[in-house]
């Protein structure tokens, strides 16, 4: 008999059924209601295992959990329940996919907490814009069947920060000095694009890039920095998340041959 069985032939014993007479009933009784138990605590287990695994996958209320349906936002078209009640698209169409950044943030305060979700799209050059009108319509609707009751989520969708400052490059001579123009040009762009969607502005991260991927430069120092036109000095936050150069950069970068 399983362990259930015992447990429960053993309190039967104990309530008086264990005459010889009574004993093969008891095993009977036993075993039939040790059957019964165990089935039911297996179900149990088996539900608790199912809902723990679906916790762990999706991360309902986590990050994750809101990037992921962001990114699974297919633009015009519309929701459809799968066989658990859960919002789906029909048939994926990763060309309608729009949104390539997103990012989640939870600002607590005291007892109370914002959710915030920044995303962006690409335009027609491959570059991050914010989302347009309609397409940010259509989204936030769209994210409203993904969000938890009693915790709304703010969408931000706005147009890069401009970043400016002025710059030092400090070269070798022995190189040509348009073709290293051109290659720091371009390693601008790089950076630019590599930049991790809402992260943190380092003044030092660009000037060790530029420095490890522009063949002849010495050293790469930027100064003056502001974004969107406010000062800041070392790091600042991206509040579009993603951020492009002042039209003129490149006219303010200062090259020293050595």
């Amino acid at each position: 008999m399983s362990t259930t069985a015992n447990t429960i032939q053993s309190n039967l014993i104990a309530l008086g059924f264990d005459n010889p007479s009574a004993a093969a009933a008891v095993n009977k009784i036993a075993e039939g209601l040790g059957t019964i138990v165990d089935n039911t605590l297996q179900e149990f287990s088996n539900t608790k295992a199912s809902i723990l695994n679906v916790i762990s996958t999706q991360r309902y209320g986590k990050s994750a959990y809101y990037t992921a349906a962001a990114l699974a936002f297919q633009y015009g078209d519309n929701l459809t329940e799968d066989a658990d009640g859960n919002p789906v698209y029909a048939n994926i169409d990763t060309s309608k996919q729009i949104i390539a950044q997103a990012a989640f943030e939870n600002i607590a305060s005291g007892n109370s907490s914002q959710l915030f979700l920044k995303v962006a799209t690409l335009d027609a050059s491959g570059n991050t814009v914010a989302l347009s009108i309609p397409q940010f319509t259509a989204f936030t609707s769209y994210f409203q069947n993904f969000e938890i009751p009693g915790l709304p989520v703010t969408i931000i969708s706005n147009n890069a920060n401009v970043l400016s400052f002025s710059a030092i490059c400090t070269y070798y001579s022995t190189y040509d000095l348009a073709t290293l123009q051109t290659n720091l040009s371009n390693a601008l762009s790089a950076f630019r694009k590599s930049f991790g969607f809402d992260g943190v502005f380092y003044n030092g991260d660009l000037n060790d890039y530029i420095k490890a991927n522009v063949p002849g430069v010495k050293d790469f120092f930027i100064d003056n920095t502001l974004i969107d036109g406010v000062a800041f000095s070392g790091s600042t936050t991206l509040g579009s998340g993603y951020f492009n150069y002042v039209a003129n950069i490149l006219n303010q970068i200062s090259y020293t041959g050595i």
